[in-house]
């Protein structure tokens, strides 16, 4: 009977209400909440896929279905049940108040020494090592005879997993277990008893006899279980849903948990049913009738019994994205998923596909929750017009689930359209990583534009489609330009993470250098299948003019000679600089009206801005003017729906090349001068393979040499696509005969330095990168040592991780501002902010820059992250406080629109040209 009174005095959580009065919430009480509500998401919330992915990952002696189904959720209570036991320990319940409210933590101690706690005082003033109660609670359950795998899970249910060397560390911390270093005495003993009272009461509740009974599971399933009491302990935790009760009162009452479970269903959309595919599905989603490709992609699919990753090579505006919806549906129908993510490379393509998949969502019954995540999700109309769930609750439509607005449960939503950042950190070790995983195993995966991720982020795509074959997600990818290589990899990567040995599987004909076009290929269980038999479509002439390196007044004549009846010429370069000084020579000559720029370094406000106004004057349907030049980077090739009338273009890997001809003729019926009828490429620095200096630090010189050299005088597509891309891309010898030696000699250095800095890139990304799925159960390769190793990765900010995952330019994101007095304002909006107000927080948050690699050349990303770091103390410490800024990098430009970031670099800002980085010159 004591020992039952002592336990209903132990504290999970302590603070003041709203009127200052103190509040509690006993231990016994948490962990029953969090031990239903763990049942009641395994039930309701996890998908079917999800829980049968779970079962496999099972060792247990049951084998029935149904038998397994009862034990994992069993399983799942247990964890929830003992999931803050390391609670139940002196090291805790003397622990202070996180506000250092020092008057409620003596009413505290008060009630657990009138309980009975005896000698609280001295060992208060005498405690020891502090342990974290995730690790105390493994260890004790390890103690207890629990297996690795359920302990492991229990140790890491704050995000990282306990080391066993860590779980075996705090044995030696005798005191903060038991009060005192005498395990033999009275009063260590009485703690050692009601942490055991604690266990086998869980064991009871959740219908164990014994702790043998406990079944093991596997690393991948672990992960997903650790995941799932990670967010059930959240929403325990929330007291919205389960609210803190009065200090005199012990129990609650027994719909406490039905209550607050229901608020926070109430809070979700409800469960999507996807349905098989059928022949009007496209008819009933899309209010149309599907093209020959879509119709023969959808049927292939349908037909495989035992699908697991679909690729899709197809040109441009072939109608690749309602294609994959289609098969989004089907997939999930088959493999029991109830939502889907949709990945693109850029923020702007996600924001194009936003929309889309928003309109195909309304074509199913009941309330459904669509979450846009990346940096600048809230600029986006669409999304940010969207109603709250509480508002559409109980209706048709289409909402946003407020619960999962938090970045790390962001993922936990239904539908998700993002950045493929977000599936790259899939495969990087960082902290709470299984909720990501969580979150991933109840969709189906499409990932877009797979052309774009070099070898570096391939490491982390690669890696990621291995988790997902292990959790037997549906993957689709979707390309336009796909080499060979890499359509094999990417196949491999799922397979055998699957568990399929992809060297035996039965593979069609000529499938290490098929060349069809379009092309579908996807296994169905251990069988890899290819369909090609497509209807030919109409094909386009392009005509190619390669021109040698010229000033860029020389350009300007170019586009003088081509425009003389009018015109809207597309101009594309490979970094931001010469895009800058190549508008400027252009405002020179033409007027700054008759110019636009665009690139990564605008303030997002303003980029936005920009990507409408070209969407509305030569998108689709668009106020055509009679003469414009669009100069801009890569975030022209990637993203826009934009039609030019002739297309000047710098050299780039002949993939890159033809997503740029995409943008060129790209709507039919468009008028245009006579002279421009027919589409017309002028390629710069495409002649003796003198390439310029600054396109090399984008691009590797080996893909810029066989691409010239592949490159021909007519190009058409789509018909071209697939031959052009294999032939750079295929690791086959040229015939430099009719080179000189040294161009000879160039391109074999270009060859090793390629193979050198492919090496070199992979074997960075992989320092990071998250280990191959392990699914026999063994004690030395298992949650513990999941995402931990020497680099302390677990542990890596959000602005290192996202950096962690690219490579490239472009990656490191920061709030740009201007000094005023008394404090800063916006770079286009002149008034002091103030932070605290929630409102204005969201509108800085939104002014975002992203920093052209030229920053940090020569010191490391890494090394700018943390000068921004300090800066971020220094300057924006308040921040810490309003969740729309936490975290944040940010700048303050002074009243001339310049920063200095060290002694040797400034920025600089400019509306029409965006950031400049300048290298310090006294005689400026």
């Amino acid at each position: 009977m004591k020992q039952q009174k002592l336990i209903a005095n132990l504290w999970a959580k302590k603070n003041r209400d709203e009127n200052g009065k103190p509040m509690w919430l006993p231990l016994a009480v948490h962990l029953n909440d969090t031990m239903e509500v763990c049942g009641l998401l395994y039930e309701h919330w996890l998908s079917p896929g999800a829980a049968y992915f779970l079962q496999k990952a099972l060792e247990s002696e049951k084998s029935d279905t149904a038998d397994k189904t009862t034990l994992l959720k069993n399983l799942c209570k247990f964890l929830g049940a003992v999931h803050d036991i390391g609670k139940a320990t002196p090291i805790f319940q003397t622990k202070k108040s996180k506000s250092g409210d020092r008057e409620l933590d003596e009413v505290i101690n008060n009630k657990l020494k009138q309980a009975g706690f005896t000698d609280l005082d001295a060992y208060i003033s005498n405690k020891k090592e502090e342990i974290y109660h995730n690790v105390s609670g493994q260890y004790i359950l390890t103690d207890f005879g629990v297996n690795f795998c359920v302990a492991d899970i229990v140790g890491a249910h704050h995000g990282r997993p306990v080391s066993k060397k860590e779980s075996d560390r705090a044995a030696s911390y005798t005191s903060s277990f038991y009060q005192t270093d005498d395990e033999q005495s009275e009063i260590a003993q009485a703690w050692k008893e009601m942490q055991r009272s604690i266990f086998t009461n869980a064991l009871k509740a959740c219908n164990f006899s014994k702790v043998e009974d406990l079944p093991l599971i596997s690393q991948p399933g672990q992960v997903i279980l650790s995941g799932l009491l990670i967010m059930a302990d959240w929403i325990a935790s929330n007291e919205k849903y389960f609210p803190l009760i009065d200090l005199d009162t012990y129990e609650c009452a027994s719909e406490r948990v039905q209550s607050g479970f229901t608020k926070w269903s109430n809070d979700r959309a409800d469960t999507w049913e996807p349905e098989a595919y059928n022949k009007c599905v496209y008819q009933n989603r899309f209010d149309f009738e599907p093209r020959e490709v879509q119709r023969k992609i959808s049927e292939q699919i349908s037909a495989a019994s035992q699908p697991g990753i679909v690729i899709l090579e197809a040109p441009m505006g072939s109608g690749k994205t309602e294609a994959a919806l289609v098969a989004v549906e089907d997939l999930a129908n088959k493999t029991h998923r109830t939502g889907m993510f949709f990945g693109l490379p850029t923020q702007a393509t996600s924001n194009g596909i936003f929309p889309r998949v928003e309109e195909w969502l309304k074509h199913f019954e009941g309330e459904k929750s669509i979450r846009l995540i990346h940096g600048k999700a809230q600029l986006n109309e669409a999304f940010a017009n969207l109603p709250k769930n509480s508002d559409i609750h109980g209706e048709d439509g289409i909402g946003v689930n407020e619960w999962f607005a938090g970045r790390k449960v962001a993922i936990l939503d239904d539908f998700i359209v993002g950045t493929v950042d977000q599936i790259l950190l899939a495969a990087l070790k960082q902290k709470h990583l299984m909720l990501r995983h969580l979150g991933f195993s109840n969709k189906v995966i499409v990932i877009d534009e797979v052309h774009a991720y070099d070898a570096y982020m391939s490491v982390y795509l690669y890696q990621a489609l291995r988790w997902f074959g292990a959790y037997q997600v549906p993957v689709v990818i979707l390309s336009a330009t796909l080499p060979v290589v890499k359509r094999n990899e990417l196949l491999k990567s799922y397979m055998i993470g699957a568990g399929y040995k992809f060297t035996t599987v039965e593979k069609p004909q000529n499938f290490a250098k098929n060349e069809a076009y379009p092309l579908l290929t996807y296994n169905d269980g251990s069988t890899i299948k290819q369909f090609s038999d497509f209807e030919p479509g109409k094909n386009v002439k392009y005509e190619i003019n390669p021109l040698p390196q010229i000033e860029k007044q020389e350009v300007v004549e170019l586009i003088k000679k081509l425009t003389l009846h009018g015109g809207v010429v597309g101009v594309i370069v490979n970094t931001v600089r010469k895009s800058q000084e190549l508008a400027a020579a252009c405002v020179k000559c033409f007027g700054e009206e008759k110019v636009e720029l665009l690139h990564s370094a605008f303030v997002a406000t303003e980029r936005y801005r920009k990507e409408k106004e070209l969407l509305n004057t030569i998108g689709k349907n668009g106020n055509r003017p009679k003469f414009k030049i669009i100069i801009g980077t890569q975030v022209i090739e990637q993203s826009l729906d934009i039609d030019f009338d002739v297309l000047i273009t710098e050299l780039a890997p002949m993939d890159f090349l033809l997503q740029r001809m995409g943008r060129l003729h790209r709507h039919s019926g468009t008028p245009r001068p006579e002279n421009l009828k027919n589409p017309q490429v002028y390629v710069l620095n495409a002649t003796n393979c003198k390439f310029d200096k600054a396109s090399t630090y984008v691009y590797s010189e080996y893909l810029l040499f066989r691409t010239e050299y592949y490159l021909p005088k007519e190009i058409e597509l789509p018909k071209d696509i697939s031959h052009l891309v294999q032939e750079v891309y295929a690791d086959n010898e040229l015939n430099l005969s009719v080179y000189s030696s040294k161009l000879q000699q160039n391109y074999n250095c270009y060859k090793d330095e390629n193979i050198s800095n492919t090496e070199k890139k992979e074997a960075k990304a992989k320092i990071y990168r998250l280990g191959i799925p392990l699914m026999r159960i063994s004690e030395d390769k298992n949650l513990a040592e999941w995402i931990r190793n020497d680099n302390h990765s677990a542990e890596l900010s959000d602005v290192k991780a996202c950096a962690q995952v690219r490579d490239g330019i472009d990656v490191l994101e920061v709030i740009a501002l201007k000094s005023c007095a008394g404090g800063y304002e916006l770079l286009d909006v002149p008034g002091r902010l103030n932070p605290a107000d929630n409102r204005t927080a969201m509108e800085i948050a939104k002014h975002t820059i992203k920093l052209p690699s030229a920053v940090y050349y020569g010191q490391g990303i890494d090394n700018i992250i943390e000068k921004l770091e300090d800066y971020y103390k220094k300057h924006f410490a308040d921040w810490d406080n309003q969740r729309w800024l936490k975290g944040s990098l940010a700048i303050i430009f002074d009243k001339n629109n310049e920063f200095v970031l060290d002694k040797t670099l400034r920025l600089r800002y400019d509306n029409k040209y965006g950031l400049k980085v300048i290298a310090e010159d006294k005689n400026e």
